[in-house]
């Protein structure tokens, strides 16, 4: 009866932590984010590329290819169901993940109970696994696509496996306990604690029991079952080994690229600071909690009232009893799990330190369970206090309603989350890719390899593809001419700020055919069609007729001087025409020399640069365009009067020159008044 009861309370957990994780995932969180993107491109490769199997992903500064493969296995049964791949498969695993870790939570806790049996009642590990299903902040990352949800998992399985290991000396659970370390080192950076913290764990036991009648009457002892998890974990782990001794670049380019853009940003903590923060991050009363609204409500603790008081009722119970190995295993693992935050920046940083959930659930269990400890041994107790004992439940129901709301009704609902998850980059990016291919389309200011874009025109059958992008700000491609037919330009108008200006300029008659707003009222994007046999009205200012090479012809210029506290910059405006795409990646310099001087005189200011910024290379040209390109030229201070030359040319990185003596072309002069 026991038995059927403890299955009954984890089958109703576990449905409680899929409902949780499940409900709506399709809609929240909304969008594709980046992080999210760059790994479902990596998925969609694994799964349609034979060839393709990382052992590590080299983009995005480096990232471990667990979450990648498990999604190339749910993007492939989507598909096969009729489904898509792309954000809700995406999170439908990361749910999965969630659910998983919440039975490995139970698993692991069921095994400290067995060591402690006297203090800890058959309840115990359901309070655990239901406190990890309904806490915000697990919930919140089960139900997005990355790849830190899988490390409560692994934490809470390894120690299981380990502690059955000791407990019944099966070899397989120990070889098991390896697997999943190895298994944590190709899972996440922010994991990579987690196979010392288990090889500490278990030497600690083995200190602890030596001398002892061992826990199991025959099989592999804890020393020599330690030493095949250990031996199992190394052995799964050279494939990865000989990857990074071929490219150790790529070990630690991610922590490093992390700690730089601390200190770029002023943001770097000290160690102290930041653990502080994460000691306040448990506490509901104070706003110590993550401020990324990608990553939780901003300022938000992750635990509410309800849940952090028996979570720091288990931390007082658990240094009460801390030479007891069931009380000092979960805090050892809350310690190391928290240590990456702890020496990273912008402490606290919920979903860097998740794995620190799986003991933070344990450790709330022992709290719970000192209460419910009340009702259990009611025998011999006055009926109100045992009675008190179900305050454990209601603490764990009013945790678990606070927390859904604060999901589902207060953080899915926060207009920053229109920007935190590229809503507006993945509406464009489907909408494209479900349009004509021969439709021309033009997108500013956003790149064609950004990944959430990128994901909706490499994975939809029949895509348009990738459309023309460039960013406005500095170069504008264009039909020369009367256009055959219509042409759509997509703008980010919160991001490119010159195009809907220059539009109106070039085509008088262009219209707005659709706008997308963001959740707050505010236009995020604009669709501008140039209609069909509308001829570009905008002409230089300065008429050329200069045939650069390589299929490019210089047709005239503009100039403007603008002075600013700091100086005075020339913005140079060349007009470029396309009779032939090019055959080089060219390199453009434009050069103001000295006053009255030849071509071969002193220079004066200037600047090197792929056109658009780089945003539109010349080997993505096309024939029968203009091309209006812009450079910023800041002039020296002080700069006297007169007129300074202006000269023109482009060279590439196989050492190819437009002019071929390097010279480059004199295109006219600028007067300084």
């Amino acid at each position: 009866m026991k038995l059927r009861r403890t299955w009954l309370g984890l089958a109703a957990v576990v449905f409680v932590a899929a409902l949780l994780r499940l409900w709506q995932i399709g809609a929240i969180p909304p969008g594709f984010h980046f992080d999210e993107s760059f790994e479902g491109l990596e998925a969609w490769r694994i799964l349609t590329d034979p060839t393709y199997r990382p052992v590590f992903l080299a983009g995005n500064f480096g990232v471990a290819p667990a979450n990648a493969y498990a999604n190339a296995i749910t993007f492939g049964l989507f598909r096969f169901f009729g489904g898509e791949a792309g954000p809700t498969a995406m999170r439908t695993t990361a749910a999965l993940f969630g659910v998983l870790g919440v039975i490995a939570v139970w698993g692991a806790a069921s095994e400290l109970r067995r060591m402690d049996p006297a203090r800890l009642t058959a309840a115990f590990p359901l309070f655990a696994a239901a406190f990890l299903a309904t806490i915000r902040w697990h919930i919140h990352f089960s139900r997005m696509g990355i790849e830190p949800i899988i490390v409560p998992l692994e934490w809470a399985a390894a120690l299981w496996l380990l502690l059955l290991g000791r407990r019944s000396g099966r070899w397989l659970a120990y070889a098991a306990c390896g697997g999943v370390m190895a298994a944590s080192v190709y899972t996440y950076q922010g994991a990579w604690i987690l196979p010392p913290l288990i090889v500490a764990t278990g030497a600690l036991l083995w200190w602890r029991d030596r001398g002892r009648e061992p826990p199991q009457a025959r099989g592999a002892s804890l020393f020599s079952g330690g030493l095949v998890a250990i031996a199992t974990a190394g052995v799964l782990l050279v494939p990865l080994a000989l990857f990074f001794v071929q490219q150790p670049n790529l070990f630690l380019l991610r922590p490093e690229q992390i700690a730089a853009g601390s200190l770029a940003a002023g943001t770097h903590q000290s160690p102290l600071e930041s653990a502080w923060a994460y000691v306040l991050m448990y506490v509901p009363l104070v706003q110590g909690g993550d401020l990324d609204p990608r990553r939780n409500i901003p300022g938000q603790a992750a635990l509410n009232l309800w849940q952090a008081i028996p979570f720091w009722l288990g931390i007082g119970l658990t240094v009460w009893r801390l030479r007891n190995p069931v009380y000092w295993m979960p805090m050892l693992g809350l310690g190391a799990l928290l240590l990456p935050g702890v020496l990273s920046e912008y402490a606290p940083h919920y979903h860097r330190i998740l794995g620190a959930a799986a003991p933070v659930a344990i450790l709330a269990a022992a709290g719970l369970d000192a209460i419910w400890r009340l009702w259990a041994a009611r025998d011999g107790r006055r009926p109100a206090l045992a009675w008190a004992g179900w305050l454990s439940v209601l603490l764990l129901i009013a945790g678990a309603f606070l927390s859904a709301r604060d999901y589902f009704l207060r953080w899915a609902t926060l207009p920053d989350l229109y920007y935190a998850f590229d809503v507006g980059l993945w509406e464009i990016g489907k909408d494209i890719a479900s349009r004509s291919p021969d439709q021309p389309i033009y997108l500013t200011p956003r790149s064609a390899d950004h990944p959430t874009l990128a994901f909706a025109w490499e994975t939809q059958p029949g895509s348009h593809g990738a459309p023309t992008t460039f960013d406005g700000r500095h170069i504008f491609p264009l039909t020369n001419g009367s256009n055959a037919q219509p042409e759509t330009y997509i703008t980010l108008e919160d991001e490119d700020f010159r195009t809907r200006l220059l539009l109106p300029e070039l085509f008088p008659t262009a219209t707005v055919d659709h706008e997308l707003f963001d959740r707050q009222g505010r236009t995020y994007a604009r669709y501008y069609v140039r209609n069909t046999g509308t001829p570009p009205q905008r002409m230089p200012a300065t008429a050329l007729a200069i045939d650069i090479g390589d299929g490019i012809r210089l047709v005239g210029y503009d100039t403007q001087i603008v002075a600013f506290e700091s100086g005075r910059i020339l913005y140079l405006q060349l007009y470029w025409e396309v009779d032939a795409l090019p055959a080089h990646d060219w390199t453009l310099f434009t050069h103001l020399l000295a006053s009255g001087s030849d071509t071969t005189s002193e220079f004066v200011a200037g600047t090197d640069s792929r056109p658009g910024a780089g945003s539109l290379p010349t080997t993505r040209w096309q024939a029968g365009w203009r091309i209006l390109d812009e450079y910023q030229i800041r002039l020296p201070d002080p700069l006297p009067p007169g007129n300074y030359p202006l000269q023109v040319g482009l060279y590439a990185a196989d050492g190819a020159r437009l002019p071929v003596d390097g010279t480059g072309f004199a295109i006219g002069e600028v007067r300084l008044e």
